[in-house]
C-alpha cells in the first residue's frame, strides 16, 4: 500500500493553474512604460521599410541609420484620415522623421508618434491638438 506522500503530483492546469504576468526587467522597474514629460521625447530620422496605416493597428516599420528597426505607432484611423495620412502615397525607402515617446516591450522597439514628417509634409498626430502642422 502506498502513502499519499509517495504519489506523484502533476500540478494544477487549466483554469486552476497558477498564472503570473511576465515582464521584462525594464518594464518591471518602470512605474509607467511611457515617459510623460517633454524632455523624454525622441527625434528619429529613419527610412520606411513597411507600411500598415490601414490595418487594425496603424503603424509604420522604419529602420534608423544605426540599423535598429522601430515600430512607429500612429494615431487613430479617424485622426489619420483627417490629416490625410491614409491617402498619402508612401513607399518603402521614403525618408521619415518621427518625434515621439519611445517604449520597449520584450525585444520590440516602438515609438508613439506625436509628430511625423514625410518629405515636405508634416503631420501632428498628438491627440491634444486639432490641426495638421
Amino acid at each position: 500500500m502506498t502513502k499519499e506522500a509517495d504519489m506523484p503530483f502533476a500540478g494544477f492546469f487549466g483554469p486552476l493553474a497558477y498564472r503570473i504576468v511576465l515582464r521584462a526587467p525594464h518594464d518591471a522597474a518602470a512605474a509607467s512604460p511611457m515617459p510623460l514629460d517633454d524632455d523624454d521625447l525622441t527625434c528619429l530620422d529613419a527610412t520606411i521599410t513597411d507600411i500598415n496605416i490601414k490595418g487594425s493597428d496603424p503603424t509604420l516599420q522604419v529602420r534608423a541609420p544605426d540599423g535598429m528597426n522601430w515600430t512607429v505607432e500612429l494615431g487613430s484611423h479617424a485622426r489619420n484620415r483627417a490629416l490625410g495620412l491614409e491617402g498619402l502615397a508612401l513607399l518603402p525607402g521614403d525618408a521619415v522623421r518621427v518625434t515621439g515617446r519611445p517604449t520597449h516591450y520584450l525585444g520590440e522597439t516602438r515609438i508613439k508618434a506625436l509628430h511625423l514628417t514625410i518629405g515636405q509634409q508634416s503631420f501632428d498626430l498628438d491627440d491634444n491638438t486639432d490641426k495638421a502642422a
